[in-house]
């Protein structure tokens, strides 16, 4: 049985100009799939995976309950307080009809609130307000056990274990309707959390 490689693919019925522009298409979508198949190699992130991943360890008194104190203070309430009258009313002046949808009050009343999938966990609730991950970094990595107890180890995965005063000022600046002089050292004692003395030393 002989093989006519002209009639299985006849380029000769195809015009000049189309056969150069097909293969321009295959050269630059191969070079494409090279170049996305590298950044991916090179490229390490980590997702956001929630409040409720923290909850499991940190709502324990024996090392300090942080998930309990961070569910009282007002980062927990950002997202809900955007549906409440004052800020329907602030809203309104700068011509926004529903807070809670707006992009502009999302960036600083939600986590990661332009983030997708990938970048976040099918878990996920931007709904639960400015969590843990706003300032500790997203957590899927850091967050398991065998990774958090090593304090090198969670920092290397992702883990902002101190946040600096310029992880505030991205949200507590003028640009917000509602600004108030930004006391740093204030506002970190009405939010602390620490751990206990002594407690994931290594």
């Amino acid at each position: 049985m002989s093989f006519d490689l002209k009639k299985q693919f006849p380029w000769k019925s195809l015009s000049r100009t189309a056969y150069i522009t097909t293969l321009a298409v295959l050269i630059f979508f191969g070079t494409m799939g090279v170049i996305h198949a590298q950044a991916d190699s090179s490229l390490s992130w980590h997702r956001y995976v929630g409040d409720e991943t923290c909850e499991v360890c940190h709502s324990s008194r024996k090392i300090g309950d942080q998930f309990d104190r961070w569910k009282d203070s007002p980062h927990a309430k950002a997202y809900t307080d955007l549906g409440g009258v004052k800020a329907r009313i602030i809203g309104q002046k700068l011509g926004i009809i529903d807070p809670q949808k707006s992009a502009r009050c999302l960036s600083c009343h939600t986590t990661a609130a332009t983030a997708t999938l990938p970048e976040i966990t099918s878990v996920f609730r931007k709904s639960d307000g400015v969590q843990c991950e706003s300032c500790h970094g997203p957590g899927e990595d850091y967050s398991r056990f065998s990774v958090m107890i090593n304090p090198d180890k969670s920092r290397r995965e992702g883990l902002i274990a101190v946040p600096d005063k310029q992880t505030c000022l991205v949200c507590h600046n003028p640009s917000s309707p509602t600004y108030q002089p930004f006391h740093y050292q204030k506002a970190v004692r009405r939010i602390a959390h620490p751990l206990p003395a002594g407690a994931n030393e290594k």
